[in-house]
């Protein structure tokens, strides 16, 4: 998920996962959901803590831009 400069503080992404989490919970079979975040993206990684997702993994290196690696938390939230 990736929210815009501009829109970011607004609630949007709280708004977007909830959404996603409702019909997850809707839908037949679905006993979790899993994700990955940058592991400095703080707020992220707040944001998805504060809806129940609890990390269980880091992929060290996971990313590279620009001559730079980053690591990914794994993260889950289960129904």
């Amino acid at each position: 998920m990736y929210v815009i400069p501009e829109k970011r503080g607004m609630g949007v992404g709280r708004q977007l996962m909830e959404e996603l989490i409702r019909r997850a919970r809707e839908a037949e079979g679905i006993e979790q959901i899993n994700l990955t975040v940058v592991s400095d993206n703080h707020p992220a990684k707040q944001l998805y803590q504060s809806i129940g997702f609890q990390t269980f993994g880091v992929e060290r290196n996971a990313l590279k831009f620009e001559g730079q690696s980053f690591d990914e938390e794994w993260m889950v939230l289960r129904l």
